[in-house]
């Protein structure tokens, strides 16, 4: 079976293309990816990412400290759009705050936070994807799984994918984070974070990306509800369900 390029560089990279989105739609292949952190990738990679799979749009939700420290390796060179946009919680935007500690569930608590304080990101990242030069398009984080993961779950529940479908798409970042555990051990943030947080911090589980779309579903009735609270366009979102979606029997 053919497999369409990816790079073998960058961690937890995929193509969110083939969902379904409601009754004969489906989000298209080519246009939304997801990543990891690219600064690993290599400069044959980075303009393998241009040139074969025409990125145009670089979307980076990391914290200001976390940018300047690490940057974004062969794939800041290459002539493709980049917006840094980063998602912060209640805490601000400090790599030290980027999850809390001690509560029942701690990456739920701060997703929930994320949605809650940080709505101008949120349509900053939306309006950048509805645009006319907005895809190809890849949104990364640092491990690609919790902001990448949220901002992802929105824009897919937004696009009409089925719960279940984004629950199995955050997910698949499970089988890729022992890998990038490792590499993060050369990066002292997280070397000190993995050692002073419970284990869960690094995993992909379901009941995380499961509790967070309930209390979308229970505060703010779903995707829609929750951008229509915001204030989020409603032509913004048009924009961006036509541009990510195409038919299918």
């Amino acid at each position: 079976m053919h497999r369409p390029w990816a790079p073998a560089s960058a961690f937890n990279f995929r193509d969110l293309g083939g969902l379904p989105a409601g009754r004969g739609a489906r989000v298209r292949s080519g246009l939304l990816y997801r990543s990891a952190t690219p600064q690993f990738l290599t400069l044959d990679d980075a303009e393998q990412l241009v040139a074969t799979l025409g990125l145009k749009l670089v979307v980076d939700l990391r914290f200001d400290d976390e940018v300047s420290a690490e940057g974004s390796g062969h794939l800041r060179h290459q002539p493709v759009r980049h917006l840094h946009i980063p998602v912060v919680g209640a805490d601000g935007d400090i790599a030290a705050n980027a999850l809390l500690a001690g509560e029942r569930d701690v990456l739920g608590h701060h997703y929930v936070s994320y949605v809650e304080h940080n709505v101008s990101a949120f349509v900053t990242v939306l309006r950048a994807l509805a645009e006319d030069d907005g895809t190809p398009a890849l949104l990364h984080c640092a491990a690609g799984k919790d902001r990448t993961g949220l901002v992802t779950a929105l824009t897919l529940g937004l696009a009409g994918v089925d719960e279940d479908d984004i629950v199995d798409d955050y997910v698949a970042s499970a089988h890729n984070m022992p890998r990038i555990v490792e590499r993060f051990r050369g990066w002292p943030f997280y070397r000190e974070h993995m050692a002073a947080v419970p284990a869960e911090v690094y995993q992909a589980q379901e009941r995380t990306i499961r509790g967070f779309l309930e209390v979308l579903d229970r505060d703010w009735g779903g995707a829609a509800g929750w951008a229509a609270a915001r204030g989020i366009p409603a032509a913004v979102l048009a924009e961006l369900t036509d541009g990510l979606l195409e038919p299918f029997p």
